[in-house]
């Protein structure tokens, strides 16, 4: 008896993972297209609604008594919400309105030639749509004019112009600017932005003496605002709230840029950790005068690891003070005063050395770059006291052109610094009991 054998063909274990990779690629595909078309033509739907509600919106603006065109306690005053949440097809908008006087320079300009004493000509209606629970859809903005029903006559109110820049005097658009006048009645309270210029104009504005409260600000930059005079701890501001008068034009310009961040971290000259240590922080740029007032003084403290990051700083010129029961400052990385510019991130150290009755920092800069000297001989003699020390190099932990003298007494000390190439300095440095600081400029 025979028996015979028949090959069958198959397929491999390789061959059905490829084939299963090839459908997988394939559904994958035709899934994310239907995804893609499916929401495509959700996110136009979603406009198509928008569109006829900001239609609808307009429609009422339009029907409404022409003196009543002008959100509720807002410049011009009217009848329309400056917030509405509004459902159609299902789907819930965030409708903002803002509502401008406009003067057209047709008929002339406030404050111009000719000088318009009727500036509020028209006008100007502007909606912006949002869905916060819609997905991967923008806000849209829309505008409409709405102009007089009769002739204008002179009006009895005045204008303000905002005008925002940055730290370089560029024009800042879209910043936020938030308008309070508690005088009037009812209350006039403003949420606009400014134009692309920068400028925020608010025409036909009644007439008040320190009357308007001026907040600027925009997110991720820093905040500018007016100031009421005779208010505790800040009686003479240097920029007091905004005063309207009849048929005139004031116009205010704030300053806002963006924030910075400061990495500061306690250390020794030799590079070790040194938590909790207190210290001040205080900027240059004053909101009160007579007596000062700073925009920025706060203390800080560093953490366990002797590290504290100081956001959303404005850039300005900082000083700092330890304001430490256990530790002294004998220096910083990088110098102070320190600059900080817009949109950075700096690291900051301070050298701290264990606090002594007497102590004194002395720091030598170049008198035309104002950076630090190395190389420097500072030599400090006074009663049973002659010591002698050389200012380093930049280096991570140690600060460049900097000494610290300690074990000193109370008294006046002779001080004398010299660097080849450089004018000697000398000066008399009265000693008190505490840390001081003092700086030695060299000339060449």
């Amino acid at each position: 008896m025979r028996f015979s054998i028949s090959s069958q063909k198959g397929l491999t274990l390789i061959e059905s993972l490829v084939g299963v990779a090839v459908f997988t690629i394939i559904a994958i595909s035709v899934y994310q297209a239907y995804a893609a078309v499916m929401n495509a033509s959700r996110v136009s739907r979603l406009k198509i609604t928008a569109t006829a509600l900001a239609n609808e919106q307009f429609e009422i603006i339009r029907n409404l008594p022409y003196s009543d065109v002008g959100v509720v306690s807002s410049i011009p005053n009217g009848k329309v919400p400056h917030i509405q949440n509004l459902v159609r097809d299902g789907t819930e908008f965030a409708v903002e309105t803002t509502i401008r006087n406009i003067d057209d320079p047709f008929d002339g300009t406030i404050g111009g030639t000719p000088n318009d004493l009727s500036p509020a000509d028209y006008r100007l209606a502007e909606l912006e749509i949002s869905c916060s629970a819609c997905r991967n859809f923008s806000p849209l903005r829309f505008t409409n004019q709405v102009g007089p029903r009769a002739l204008e006559s002179a009006s009895t109110n005045g204008a303000l112009f905002v005008q925002v820049f940055d730290a370089v005097g560029q024009l800042v658009a879209d910043a936020r600017v938030h308008i309070e006048n508690n005088q009037a009645v009812p209350a006039i309270i403003i949420d606009d932005v400014t134009n692309n210029n920068g400028l925020l104009q608010i025409v036909d504005a009644p007439p008040g003496a320190e009357a308007y409260e001026i907040t600027v600000s925009k997110s991720g930059y820093s905040t500018d605002q007016t100031h009421q005079t005779g208010a505790p701890g800040n009686p003479n501001p240097t920029k007091p709230h905004a005063t309207v008068a009849l048929q005139q034009l004031t116009e205010i310009s704030f300053a806002i840029d963006r924030t910075s961040i400061l990495d500061a971290s306690s250390i020794t000259d030799t590079c070790g950790q040194v938590p909790s240590i207190d210290f001040s922080l205080r900027g240059s740029k004053l909101i009160g005068a007579g007596p000062d007032v700073l925009k920025y003084d706060v203390s800080h403290i560093t953490d366990g690891t002797g590290r504290k990051t100081i956001s959303n700083l404005e850039w300005d010129t900082y000083s700092l003070k330890l304001t430490d029961e256990t530790y002294d400052l004998a220096g910083t990385i990088p110098l102070m005063p320190l600059t900080l510019n817009p949109n950075t991130n700096q690291d900051f150290k301070l050298v701290v050395a264990t606090k002594t009755p007497d102590s004194l920092l002395i720091t030598v800069k170049d008198a035309s770059t104002q950076l630090p000297l190395s190389d420097a001989t500072v030599r400090l003699l006074g009663a049973s006291y002659d010591t002698t020390l050389t200012t380093p190099s930049a280096s991570s932990c140690v600060p460049p052109g900097q000494v610290f003298f300690t074990g000193l007494n109370v008294g006046d000390y002779s001080l004398t610094v010299s660097k080849t190439g450089y004018q000697p300095f000398t000066d008399t440095v009265p000693v008190s009991s505490s840390w001081q600081q003092r700086e030695a400029i060299l000339s060449p």
